[in-house]
């Protein structure tokens, strides 16, 4: 990291990325609704997270889509207690498809890093919105490509996710796979063993390890806007987060302000 990188990585970090609560305007709409959390449980929601709807919630119910994952082991669990007391229910369900939730269950999706793991976001944010009640919202909190490993990697565009979705790209798709193997940093992951890092990502049907999608804050917004939701805010963080408040709207959304808004942004490839 060169002198001016970490001049403006000290910036960010003095104006509170790391610690300032997000505003209102991003966990109001879901203090004291039924949400349903996709992957988790996630820090970033807990009672000391940068968007703590945990504990405003009415009820969390998770989803996750194996019982035992890379990241978890819920076997046997039937309660979701991200912090030691249940406050919903846990599915064992595929997050892209939430299949056997009723309808309009819910008030709220919620989900960090997870949106880059789906093959298919667009038929993600459709089945989303089914359970969710007309009017609900969405809090998405997503990997931005200039702060992670995947910063070597092309940012995908929305003409490839809409390719995907009306190809119906299932997770065993490993189209991605060349060009995560070319491309990563492994510098700014958590090291393993090159062998069983490759291995598990060429078993992406079974490990869900493999980044599918890069996102900037414009694309991110551009997907949503073009899924038919209405933006509410956005914001990107420091070290490598994209926050995004959005409600799933009846109709066409008007997204216009907000996409052409130019925002603080850490992340060199936000800007002009």
């Amino acid at each position: 990291m060169g002198l001016t990188d970490a001049v403006r990585n000290l910036r960010w970090r003095l104006a509170g990325h790391y610690t300032r609560p997000l505003g209102d305007a991003f966990t109001a709409p879901l203090a004291g609704a039924a949400v349903l959390e996709i992957g988790g449980p996630s820090r970033v929601f807990g009672a000391g997270g940068l968007a703590p709807v945990y504990p405003v919630a009415a009820s969390v119910d998770n989803v996750q889509f194996a019982a035992r994952t890379a990241w978890h082991d819920l076997e046997g669990a039937s309660a979701f207690a991200p912090d030691g007391a249940p406050i919903g229910r846990q599915h064992i369900v595929d997050g892209g498809a939430l299949t056997g939730l009723d309808d309009g269950a819910y008030d709220a999706v919620m989900s960090s890093h997870v949106i880059e793991h789906l093959a298919d976001p667009l038929g993600a944010l459709e089945a989303w919105r089914r359970v969710v009640r007309p009017g609900g919202h969405l809090l998405l909190v997503a990997p931005h490509r200039d702060g992670t490993f995947d910063h070597r990697r092309p940012v995908t565009t929305l003409a490839h996710l809409i390719a995907d979705h009306e190809a119906g790209t299932g997770e065993d798709d490993l189209t991605h796979l060349d060009e995560t193997l070319a491309l990563h940093d492994h510098a700014r992951d958590v090291p393993q063993d090159r062998a069983t890092w490759e291995a598990e990502r060429r078993d992406n049907a079974h490990t869900r390890l493999l980044h599918h999608h890069v996102f900037t804050t414009p694309s991110l917004l551009a997907l949503l806007d073009h899924a038919g939701l209405q933006l509410l805010a956005a914001e990107a963080r420091h070290p490598h987060d994209i926050y995004v408040l959005a409600r799933f709207a009846g109709g066409r959304p008007d997204n216009a302000a907000l996409l052409a808004a130019r925002r603080p942004s850490p992340f060199p490839s936000d800007r002009p």
